[in-house]
């Protein structure tokens, strides 16, 4: 059994390799999680679970929200929301209880995130707030929270994962658009929605195909839940009895407690039946 997190190229190469000794593989690998803002969503409360869903960890968590997709009833209030908030986010040092967020993992990193913010402003999307260096932090892999308005479905942002705190804000028409928009994508780790119409939740979560689909509430952990991804997501789960299910091996025992003769051994010329 081998057990593996990181990207789906990655994790493709080792199914290769396992496959030559026969061995399982769990593979948790990329994603690019959907968040859906409704219409009936309280703008306040979404907002801030959006930005916490986006930029915790300086948004490098597999099952960070990526995509936003707002609809547009009450997208000019969510979006100007959000940017106040991502603009309070206090960047610095990580070892500093003040601190909400903290550096990406390294130069090549933070290269990769900044051309795909340049990426998407040539592609038309608007630069809202971020993508420079936060005052005063001369040193180290740091990035202003980063919001990105107007993007296209189907652009970059929202077909690579962007492993670090850049937000893509999709304008949706309505909620069957954004569920159409959020399912389509190789990737399948997790989603997120807000509203209070059970309607719209129970069409989510049927349609939107994702391992782990979160109401009003991002990026919570359960133990007790299985977690693993659909599609270039991933094969298997981990925590729950399904996780613990992935590491054993059931072993079937047929136990015959009479020694005797079986009329359907051969030869068949006394058999009776």
């Amino acid at each position: 059994m081998i057990a593996f997190t990181g990207s789906t190229k990655v994790g493709k190469h080792i199914m290769r390799l396992a496959a030559d000794t026969l061995k399982k593989v769990n593979l948790e690998t990329s994603g690019i999680d959907p968040f859906i803002v409704c219409e009936d969503a309280d703008v306040e409360i979404a907002a801030r679970g959006a930005v916490w869903a986006r930029y915790l960890n300086a948004g490098q968590v597999c099952t960070s929200a990526k995509r936003f997709y707002v609809v547009d009833a009450i997208a000019d209030a969510f979006v100007e929301r959000f940017v106040a908030l991502s603009r309070e986010i206090v960047v610095g040092d990580p070892r500093r209880p003040e601190t909400d967020m903290g550096p990406v993992i390294s130069r090549e990193a933070l290269a990769r995130v900044t051309g795909a913010i340049e990426c998407a402003e040539s592609e038309g999307a608007r630069l809202l707030a971020g993508g420079g260096r936060p005052a005063g932090l001369a040193r180290g892999h740091f990035l202003e929270p980063t919001v990105l308005d107007r993007v296209q479905h189907g652009s970059r942002l929202t077909r690579e994962e962007v492993f670090g705190p850049v937000a893509a804000i999709v304008r949706v028409r309505d909620v069957a658009q954004a569920i159409e928009f959020a399912n389509d994508s190789e990737y399948g780790l997790g989603a997120n929605v807000y509203t209070n119409t059970l309607r719209y939740v129970m069409q989510a979560m049927e349609d939107i195909k994702a391992g782990t689909f979160w109401v009003n509430d991002p990026l919570t952990d359960n133990e007790a839940g299985p977690f693993g991804g659909m599609r270039q997501s991933g094969i298997g789960r981990e925590l729950g009895e399904e996780g613990l299910e992935a590491f054993r091996e059931p072993k079937h025992v047929h136990i015959d407690y009479v020694q005797e003769r079986k009329s359907y051994w051969f030869p068949y010329a006394d058999r009776r039946w």
